[in-house]
């Protein structure tokens, strides 16, 4: 069984873990060195964001660094799914490394040790059609044992899977809906806490 995730727009920075290399580090590199050439003003266009998170994004790919990507990505994503992560929560981390992948517009898939930087890039930029360039890769990684993949992601990071499912496919995706005054409505945060 495997669990995906969406990731999150902020992050936190840890210290004393061994991580992993990126599953798909030559596409990462091809995204990296194409907005380390971005100016100020088109790093802001790319994901439409306000000054200071353009100028962080900016910095990010500026100072972007393979060599010391050591930052593992689930405890360094800050968003309200990561933030009910501690690693004194988890007695066996290899467990859930071969178990959780994270899906990134940057990266590609993120095991939960596989080390990261901080970056902002979203699969609806204005730029880039990351479906298109991801195509079946990340597809072809979470199906390549058969096994079943439970969907937690949101619908953006789903659509880099959905086009390649196939019938013998077992994804599941789940929805948590609440009964409020007679109608069913979903709540992202609870997918994502979920």
């Amino acid at each position: 069984m495997k669990i995906i995730l969406s990731p999150a727009k902020s992050f936190k920075k840890n210290k004393g873990f061994k991580t992993e290399d990126l599953l798909f580090e030559e596409k990462t590199k091809i995204l990296v060195d194409k907005f380390k050439k971005y100016t100020m003003n088109e790093m802001g266009n790319l994901n439409r964001t306000n000054d200071k998170l353009t100028e962080k994004a900016y910095y990010d790919y500026q100072e972007f660094n393979f060599d010391h990507l050591n930052n593992p990505a689930i405890f360094a994503y800050d968003g309200l799914v990561f933030k009910q992560f501690s690693s004194k929560d988890f007695k066996d981390l290899d467990y859930l490394n071969d178990h959780v992948y994270i899906i990134s517009a940057l990266y590609g898939l993120l095991k939960p040790l596989t080390g990261i930087s901080d970056y902002r890039l979203y699969f609806d930029n204005s730029d880039i059609n990351l479906y298109e360039f991801w195509g079946r890769d990340l597809y072809d990684e979470l199906f390549k044992d058969d096994e079943l993949v439970i969907n937690l992601a949101s619908k953006e990071y789903t659509k880099t899977i959905r086009p390649f499912l196939k019938d013998k496919d077992k994804f599941l995706s789940l929805s948590f809906k609440d009964n409020k005054d007679g109608k069913l409505r979903s709540y992202t945060a609870w997918i994502e806490a979920g």
